[in-house]
């Protein structure tokens, strides 16, 4: 499938607007908007969510930077110049979301309810903007699989394009990645609201934590440790602390209930007194 797609949007002199920042700068605006307006209608806080996102998104940034340029140390080992360059292209996904993802709960506070329900809000939102900035990725070529002859495989007709070779059919890993997270979306506001707090959070990271390590066989990245790609490796941290995030309430109210059957059980001395 050959695309004759124009991956640059404008250009004015040397600098040019690509489908990828802008879709990625779109998705993330729409993912922020959709989020707080949903935060006002479960009634939580706009201002303490704004706030976490103020942190958050310049952590996340340089977090998704540092990732990238460890995944790919051998590229930037011979330019070094190169590692001050800061585009959308040259951040890691994973890195971005779990770097800023850590830094928001640490600014959302010490309500372990009150965190898990705002991010319960954004988790869903977060896929959306994720696939819209990866169909901006797809536009512009960049983040193209291994090549294939199946008969969705891409070319580009560009030479502009982010593809890394001109002519040759690869997968649309891309597309992949944006169809795996609006699928998500779709999943996760379709749950019902009566789960437990943290459960479409939870539901986010193990979902797409396990669909991010499935695509790393189709992907360019280098190998990192252990034969898998420095994304792979996170995605499955996020995948495991997501379902620990899970079980956590339920193996609290499981405690709980023992320690409430163990105050109402009859001691030895009480036995003895009857």
């Amino acid at each position: 499938m050959i695309l004759p797609i124009n991956p640059v949007v404008v250009a004015v002199g040397p600098l040019a607007v690509r489908w990828f920042g802008l879709l990625a700068l779109l998705g993330l605006g729409v993912a922020v908007w959709l989020s707080l307006r949903d935060l006002e209608r479960a009634r939580l806080s706009r201002r303490v969510a704004l706030d976490a996102l103020a942190w958050a998104l310049p952590i996340g940034l340089l977090a998704g930077r540092l990732v990238y340029v460890l995944g790919w140390w051998d590229y930037y080992l011979l330019h070094a110049a190169e590692l001050w360059r800061l585009d959308v292209a040259g951040l890691s996904l994973w890195g971005g979301l779990l770097g800023g993802m850590a830094i928001a709960a640490a600014r959302l506070g010490r309500d372990p309810l009150r965190r898990r329900r705002i991010f319960d809000v954004v988790a869903p939102n977060a896929a959306l903007g994720i696939a819209v900035g990866r169909l901006g990725a797809f536009l512009d070529g960049h983040g193209q699989g291994l090549p294939s002859d199946l008969p969705w495989a891409t070319r580009y007709a560009s030479p502009l394009a982010a593809s890394p070779d001109f002519g040759v059919p690869r997968h649309p890993a891309q597309l992949y990645d944006a169809l795996v997270a609006l699928a998500l979306f779709v999943v996760l506001r379709s749950l019902p609201r009566g789960l437990p707090a943290g459960a479409r959070l939870a539901g986010f990271l193990m979902l797409y934590g396990a669909a991010r390590v499935g695509l790393g066989a189709v992907r360019i990245d280098p190998a990192f440790l252990f034969g898998l790609q420095i994304e792979q490796l996170l995605a499955i941290g996020a995948a495991v602390f997501g379902l620990c995030y899970a079980l956590r309430p339920l193996l609290a109210v499981r405690a709980r209930r023992r320690e409430a059957a163990a105050a109402r059980a009859p001691t030895a001395e009480d036995s003895v007194a009857a």
